[in-house]
């Protein structure tokens, strides 16, 4: 018998593995320059597929060919090659081939295979990125309307859509929402939404909101013309969530909105495979995946990929400029992860949330392109002259911007918006 290797069997080129039914999960993480970082990451891929930390009986060949994940990469940061030059302490970046028979079209288990066992392993690691291949991209839902389902709903195909959130955040009944409502939509908005404040309270059921701001909705586009889509919160365990969101259908809704992050992207899953509206996916509570610098997983992934994965139609966002110190190279790579071309997977709709305003039209268009929804809360029912003009404000900072003209200039042509610039400012 030839003889094996250390590590027997559990490396494998890239070229093996591409191709084949693997998720390819990369991490960062940080050792001390002499560890073995080859048999640390060794370790995961098994602890992560069919390993505990003792040998245990059962483990057959075909068991670990078919079931054990594989080391693809280990990649030093910086990537030193003399010990003369290296530090007390590397970074690595290790990429690791698991195979989706162990996890299949379920995000839960996907997310559990990725980072759900690093106690066990004893590795402490960031995850940054995940490969899907296309025999599981092909059992993922992922949106079922994204872009093109969510304009032809709103019947605008040419510019960025307007989107706002009934505010103050809770503590509202239906008929005080729906004034809210109906003040809003005469002005120049698309969608409205709940906060993701106000779920399924007994002051103020889901059911019953859905039927005061329809009729809100009804009473604006006679006077109007234009039709405004009400978008319902859902968000709540997933047996309650779901007979809320087919109620809500039932009563009229068109969309539902979840905080994914909060109930889970199973939850989210599980919406989208069963209701036949757009989702909003709302990113509530999903800071404590992505903020850790080394463990969780990178802020792409936890906003813009998974949600996508699990069927947000329209993703909520969180941008540089609202406050959250959130980098801006991970906010454009986000909305990459919501926008680029990915196989069997339909693009969803980047929602822009957290300062918006009309002076910062120009600079989102200008970074993620027309097919955006701009929610703006404040700058809408915070406006000088009320949430109708607010509204407004907004669609003439969109259509100036779509003109190819200045923000400020057409201020001075539109008194709602130049308003909305002296309160607000000009840029971001």
């Amino acid at each position: 018998m030839p003889a094996r290797s250390k590590f027997g069997d559990m490396f494998s080129l890239s070229e093996t593995i591409r191709g084949a039914d693997y998720l390819l999960a990369t991490y960062y993480l940080s050792m001390p320059a002499e560890a073995d970082v080859l048999g640390k990451a060794a370790g995961y891929a098994v602890g992560q597929t069919i390993g505990t930390w003792i040998e245990v009986p059962g483990v057959t060949d075909e068991m670990r060919d078919r079931h054990r994940g594989r080391v693809v990469k280990v990649l030093e940061a910086p990537p030193v090659d003399l010990s003369t030059q290296a530090e007390a302490t590397s970074g690595y970046f290790i990429q690791i081939a698991l195979p989706t028979v162990n996890f299949g079209a379920s995000i839960p288990m996907m997310l559990a295979t990725c980072i759900g066992n690093d106690i066990s392993t004893s590795v402490q690691a960031k995850l940054v990125d995940i490969e899907i291949p296309d025999s599981l991209a092909q059992e993922l839902v992922g949106p079922r309307f994204g872009i093109e389902g969510v304009r032809e709903l709103v019947g605008v195909r040419d510019r960025p859509l307007v989107l706002n959130m009934i505010k103050p955040c809770t503590g509202l009944t239906p008929e005080q929402g729906a004034a809210i409502f109906y003040d809003t939509a005469l002005g120049g908005v698309d969608l409205i939404k709940d906060d993701e404040l106000l779920g399924n309270p007994p002051f103020s059921p889901v059911v019953d909101r859905v039927k005061a701001y329809l009729a809100a909705a009804d009473r604006a586009r006679d006077v109007t013309g234009r039709d405004v889509v009400y978008i319902p919160n859902v968000t709540d365990r997933p047996d309650r969530m779901l007979d809320t969101a087919r109620r809500a259908v039932d009563a009229g809704a068109r969309a539902v909105m979840i905080a994914y992050a909060s109930a889970g992207f199973g939850s989210l899953q599980s919406l989208a495979e069963s209701i036949g509206v757009p989702i909003l996916a709302h990113y509530a509570g999903v800071t404590p995946y992505f903020e850790g610098p080394g463990t969780g997983l990178s802020a792409p992934i936890a906003l813009g990929m998974l949600p996508r994965l699990a069927g947000g139609d329209m993703v909520l966002t969180i941008t540089p400029y609202g406050g959250y110190p959130l980098r801006r190279l991970q906010y454009l790579k986000m909305v990459q992860q919501l926008q680029l071309s990915r196989p069997h997977i339909a693009p969803a709709f980047p929602v822009v949330g957290g300062g918006v305003h009309p002076g910062t039209v120009q600079t989102y268009v200008d970074e993620l392109g027309p097919d955006i929804i701009l929610g703006a809360g404040g700058a809408i029912q915070g406006h000088p002259d009320g949430a109708a003009a607010g509204a407004d404000a907004m669609r003439q900072a969109i259509d100036a911007v779509m003109a190819g003209r200045s923000v400020v200039e057409a201020g001075q042509e539109h008194p709602a918006l130049g308003r909305a610039l002296d309160r607000f400012g000009t840029t971001v």
